[in-house]
């Protein structure tokens, strides 16, 4: 499996940049799949928060509004811009409300992440900044365009087979493409592959009985949200109790899940001791290092 690159917050940063849905950048979703399966092309989807991430701000300015890449980036994908501004005015209703729903989606946890993503909305690679310009972006774009010809070229191979070499073919399309997404994006795949191996000598079930239950987490947090930051909290605890067997990271992950329904600045208040939790289990992790980027974030916000 593809190991996704860890997205982080950036510190937030008081700049002042117009919404950038521009240069042939989409802001719906669904226009953006339209028109990906009209042409035959992959989806870019920017997730962004234009007028506080370092990063994204930089991600444009070096990359996205560079000729360079505006030139090329068109002929490989659909650009699909996806903000969450602190001026939420800059963001329409509708196109707010379709982004929350889209960060829910992909858990997404931090800024900027790139996911590259087909026709259907089913992701096969996420990335995020990357230093260089636009001609090495445009080359590591390339590379992880990649993973959708060879997934699409297994997932084909499988139609001309039976039993439990069809289950092998799928699951090897399956392993180029995000492994932490792939129990909701390719449900269908994997359902199909458990009745053409029902004793699971391929271990998919061990290996995504985790991440389903990661999955039910969201949409319990999901209807838990209308109660406000408390509810939310108390029912990633929850799961973190009901699985003992828990790794460290894989219980910061769950923790840095509820971010995703806490944005700052909703709740800052239990975003920040949320933070702090995840820091304390182990400060040294990808997780404890983004929890404390986020941390910093929530307090230099605050003190605006």
């Amino acid at each position: 499996m593809k190991s996704p690159a860890v997205a982080i917050f950036s510190l937030a940063v008081s700049f002042s940049v117009s919404a950038f849905a521009s240069d042939g950048w989409l802001t719906d979703f669904s226009k953006a799949k339209a028109q990906a399966s009209e042409e035959k092309k992959a989806i870019l989807m920017d997730f962004t928060g234009s007028d506080w991430c370092t990063w994204c701000i930089r991600l444009r300015k070096e990359v996205f509004e560079l000729d360079a890449f505006k030139q090329a980036a068109p002929k490989s994908f659909v650009l699909l811009e996806l903000d969450y501004p602190q001026d939420e005015s800059k963001v329409s209703p509708a196109i707010r409300e379709q982004n929350a729903e889209l960060q829910q989606k992909y858990a997404i946890q931090g800024y900027p992440t790139i996911l590259l993503v087909d026709a259907e909305g089913r992701p096969f690679a996420r990335t995020g900044y990357q230093k260089g310009g636009p001609e090495e972006y445009l080359k590591h774009l390339g590379r992880l365009n990649e993973n959708l010809a060879k997934r699409d070229a297994a997932f084909q191979k499988a139609t001309t087979l039976k039993g439990g070499e069809k289950a092998k073919a799928l699951k090897e399309g399956l392993d180029e493409v995000p492994e932490e997404m792939i129990a909701v994006h390719y449900k269908k795949t994997l359902d199909e592959i458990r009745s053409l191996d029902p004793s699971d000598s391929l271990g998919l079930d061990a290996k995504f009985s985790l991440v389903q239950a990661m999955n039910d987490l969201r949409a319990n947090l999901k209807a838990a949200v209308k109660n406000g930051g408390e509810a939310v909290r108390s029912t990633a605890d929850k799961f973190v109790a009901e699985h003992p067997k828990l790794e460290v990271r894989q219980k910061q992950q769950a923790l840095l899940d509820v971010l995703n329904f806490l944005r700052p600045p909703k709740d800052n208040a239990t975003a920040l001791k949320l933070a702090v939790d995840v820091k304390a289990l182990d400060p040294g992790t990808e997780e404890g290092k983004m929890a404390e980027s986020i941390r910093a974030q929530i307090e230099k916000m605050s003190a605006k």
